[in-house]
């Protein structure tokens, strides 16, 4: 048995996940429709986050608001962002110009993630493309200044003027607003060059230039007729000449995409849905269906080699190939493990047990005792973070996603059997952990309510400073506009206090001098220097109690940003006080830590949720809603215990958990790339607007009514073939039910009973390629695989790689026959043997390996008939219109076939007449996903 090396890089490749977007050079980024782009209510993620980035990046007044200084930054005295030889500005030396004022290190900080926000808008717009483009058009024509800017006079249309008059005046105003729109932006952005802004505003003039020489050609009645004339015929679907191009792939008619060949035979397919929505009045509800599920009609729009649309059914079966090989690797490292068990003379785990030991360590870190089963289980990993990256790409799941109930991540699928037949067991287990959370909550709420008690004492501290303040700055702002008085003032009583000590002194001489004197004229005389020298002493009392409150005002007058700042603080501080209030109050309640009963009870409600999720599928949020805010519980409602608590009720075989995992996360990503979401709510709705268009154009109220019923059934077939890709199509609402089960068995049991035989009877399959392909096409890589069986190999090997003959392993075909493929399946170890033997039961009876000879057969047939033809289209030579009608049926046109012949020349390979791509190492992207 071979194996298989698995390269992260190459788990989500081309060949198994296509992506219906051409040329995209990044792995994981899907450049969105051109129709979601225009779409101005569109729902599209990326499309939103590349209008958020223009706005910031091509909208004066986004630009303005991004680079605001909303926040105030203290300035750091002798701060200066380029001493130690601009450590500060490492790696932004290109924009140093813009870090000039920087007063602080937070301020610093925050030009940097402002230049970085601008670099990565940019980059964002140039990675999606088209979007990003029509993106930056919007919200440039939204621009405040370019809006003003149509107003301008200059750029009207002059009856009788000539083109290139009113050509020069379109191109003046527009040349006008462009300059003032990127003035704007020059100003707020430090990574807009000079030479982009001289380019926009030549390019705005030149565009200017070319609609004012338009509008001056539309100015007559005959050109304005000619142009209406045109856009209704194109509007009515009346033919008009388009490329062939990817880009053109949805601009099709709804005689385009009509089935082709006799309506009375095209009548007899109405029995599926499929049948039913290749013939709907609705040309959306004909495009849906061909990308949604595969089909084998020919549409008259490929007479004219117009692709049919790639269906996410095909992408989302091409993950076999990763299922195959996880299978593969497992069953290698199982025959290692064998090999050295019976050279130790250990006694040797069977294969079931085996797989059990590579999923539990797969929630180990992909650790092991055993040499094997550890490589297997970092063999397999790159799948599970494959998935996970590109589900974070699509934003089916968050960026900060992170495994918190084991060391290493592997789907939860719960022993349902088990928990029921011991779910007192299981019950207890999660009550002892809910217990175990809340009591860690009730201790950490106790801390929390020491650190709030603190922070309340320091907001009652802050209330009168901040009031003390807030008088101070009100005070010293009186003297805003007269600091020179205010100085004088200073000046004043500074030299008035100076004055004290001499005062003093000849007052205390005085007093003296008139003790000693008996002279009444000359006491009178000194008895009122006496009285003005105290007089001066209270003045100088008074100056040097007013001298720090003018101090103060000057203080302020002079750092008014510092003080103004942690006035804002210490009322924010002061202000926290109903905010800590209820805090305490939270913290409060979360330090009661559950009961035993309500623990319980709580568990009971979580059991009973898992045991009885609806079609199997488990929600995330299974915590009771009364947990939420009380001690360790927080808005998630996750269930978080550990994976080793309860892992004899979880499911460990590594088999088991792949195929059910991709099961369910192949038709979410596929149906996410291909639709926005997995619901396809838009697409849905674009259905029942195009019906409500066609009631309004309809006549009688026969017609109306007709499509009132018309539109049910579509959206009813759309809905239920989507639900069938993601294996909720008549789902059982309780799996674990008697009779649900009993019919599983039962099924089982008739495949076992009545299917011995079938291989036998499928031998009429041999057929099947040689009348669609014909003798010749069909016979030719016989003859090769005849002669060259090496040749087999290496084209077996490139088809496996595309999901084609996996049937010896995966069974897939027998299971379809027979209705065996259940995700959602509770398995006892009776129905676990069922399930065993039937997969066996193909290999037994041939059937497999049947399915798997002819399935390689047509698929080398079809490899080199593509091949072939991409081959003859790239040398410049033709193919037959019939060879290009069955290609656009396949999903491949000319321009197609010209790239796949260009990778085939380069990787390909001609043994003998049989044909082989090795498309795995094709580098055109876009052309290894098509082929």
């Amino acid at each position: 048995m071979p194996t298989y090396e698995q390269d992260p890089k190459e788990l989500l490749g081309e060949d198994i996940q296509q992506i219906a977007t051409p040329d995209d050079s990044d792995f994981y980024m899907e450049t969105p429709s051109l129709l979601s782009a225009v779409n101005p209510f569109t729902s599209d993620q990326r499309v939103q986050q590349s209008r958020q980035a223009a706005f910031r990046i091509d909208n004066s007044l986004g630009s303005f608001i991004a680079s605001a200084p909303f926040s105030q930054f203290d300035r750091v005295d002798g701060y200066n962002p380029f001493d130690n030889d601009a450590a500060d500005i490492k790696g932004y030396e290109d924009f140093a110009d813009s870090f000039i004022n920087s007063g602080s290190p937070e301020e610093t900080l925050a030009i940097k993630h402002r230049i970085d926000q601008q670099k990565a808008d940019r980059e964002y717009l140039s990675e999606v493309g088209g979007a990003g483009t029509i993106s930056s058009l919007a919200m440039g024509m939204i621009d405040p200044v370019n809006v003003a800017a149509m107003f301008i006079p200059a750029g009207a249309v002059a009856r009788g003027g000539s083109i290139a008059e009113t050509a020069g005046r379109f191109a003046l105003a527009n040349a006008a607003g462009s300059v003032a729109s990127e003035a704007s932006l020059q100003a707020t952005q430090e990574t807009r060059s000079a030479m982009e802004s001289i380019s926009n505003v030549a390019v705005d003039a030149l565009v200017g230039g070319i609609l004012g020489a338009g509008a001056q050609v539309l100015a007559g009645a005959g050109a304005r007729e000619a142009v209406v004339n045109s856009v209704g015929n194109n509007l009515r679907g009346i033919d008009s000449h388009q490329s062939i191009g990817a880009a053109q792939v949805f601009n099709t008619t709804l005689d385009q995409e009509q089935l082709a060949g006799l309506g009375l035979a095209n009548k007899t397919l109405s029995v599926t849905p499929a049948g039913r929505l290749a013939q709907s009045p609705s040309l959306v509800s004909r495009q849906i269906n061909q990308q949604l599920a595969e089909n084998n009609y020919f549409f008259a729009k490929n007479d004219e080699g117009l692709a049919t649309f790639t269906a996410a059914e095909t992408k989302i079966k091409q993950y076999d190939a990763m299922l195959y090989k996880q299978m593969e690797t497992t069953r290698d490292a199982y025959q290692q493990y064998s090999k050295s068990v019976s050279a130790s003379g250990a006694k040797r785990m069977n294969f079931v047990d085996f797989n059990e030991a590579v999923g539990m360590a797969m929630r180990r870190g992909d650790q092991s005792d055993i040499p094997e089963v550890a490589q297997a289980a970092a063999s397999i990993r790159p799948i599970f973070e494959s998935t996970k990256a590109r589900m974070q790409e699509l934003g089916i799941l968050p960026e900060d996603v992170d495994v918190v109930t084991a060391q290493s991540y592997l789907p939860r699928i719960y022993k349902f059997d088990k928990i029921l037949s011991d779910r007192t067991e299981f019950r207890g287990r999660i009550a002892n952990w809910i217990q175990g959370i809340s009591a860690k909550g009730a201790d950490k709420a106790g801390q929390r309510i020491e650190k709030i008690n603190a922070g309340l004492k320091n907001a009652e501290e802050s209330a009168p400073r901040a009031e003390a303040l807030a008088s101070d700055i009100a005070e010293a702002e009186k003297w805003s506009g007269k600091k020179i008085l205010l100085m004088e003032e200073l000046d004043k009583r500074n030299k008035l206090i100076s004055q004290e000590a001499d005062t003093q002194a000849r007052l205390t001489r005085i007093e003296k001098q008139l003790a000693d004197t008996s002279s009444e004229r000359l006491q009178a005389r000194m008895m009122k220097e006496s009285s003005d020298l105290k007089t001066r002493l209270d003045d100088i009392a008074q100056a040097k109690e007013e001298l720090p409150v003018y101090q103060r005002h000057m203080e302020l007058l002079d750092n008014p940003r510092k003080y103004r700042s942690e006035l804002r603080r210490l009322q924010k501080r002061a202000n926290s006080t109903t905010r800590l209030n209820a805090s305490r109050e939270r913290a409060l309640k979360q330090m009661e830590p559950l009961s035993r009963e309500e623990a319980e009870d709580a568990a009971d409600e979580i059991v009973n949720k898992i045991i009885g999720a609806p079609s199997g599928l488990v929600p995330a949020d299974i915590i009771p809603e009364r947990l939420v805010g009380r001690a360790g519980f927080t808005k998630s409602r996750t269930l978080l215990i550990p994976d080793e608590r309860i892992e004899d009720f979880l499911e460990s075989d590594v088999n088991h958990i792949m195929e059910s995992y991709l099961r369910q996360v192949a038709p979410e990503i596929e149906l996410t790339v291909q639709f926005g979401r997995k619901d396809m709510g838009d697409q849905i709705r674009q259905v029942s607007e195009e019906y409500t268009r066609l009631i309004k154009e309809a006549k009688t109220p026969k017609q109306r009514a007709a499509l009132e019923k018309q539109r049910e059934a579509d959206i009813r077939d759309i809905t239920a073939m989507r639900d069938r890709l993601l294996g909720t199509y008549g789902a059982p609402q309780d799996p674990r039910s008697f009779f649900v089960r009993a019919g599983r068995v039962a099924r089982n049991v008739n495949f076992l009973r009545l299917l011995g035989g079938m291989t036998v009877a499928a031998a009429t399959d041999l057929m099947r390629p040689m009348m669609q392909h014909g003798l010749r096409k069909s016979l030719g890589p016989m003859a090769s695989m005849l002669r060259n069986m090496d040749a087999v190999k290496i084209a077996t090997k490139d088809l496996r790689e595309m999901s084609v003959g996996l049937e010896y392993v995966l069974s897939t075909r027998t299971k379809a026959i027979a209705d065996l493929t259940d995700p959602y399946s509770r398995r006892t170890a009776f129905e676990r043997g069922l399930n065993w033997m039937t997969q066996k039961f193909g290999n037994w009876t041939l059937m497999n390996q049947w399915n798997s000879v002819l399935k390689s057969w047509s698929g080398m047939i079809v490899q080199s008939r593509i091949l072939d033809a991409a081959r003859q289209i790239s040398s410049g030579g033709e193919i037959a219109k019939t060879e290009l009608r069955k290609m656009a049926q396949v999903g491949i046109n000319e321009d197609m076939l010209r790239r796949i012949g260009e990778q085939f020349g380069k990787h390909g390979e001609d043994m003998d007449g049989l044909l082989t791509g090795h498309s795995h190492l094709w580098d055109d992207r876009h052309v290894r996903e098509i082929f």
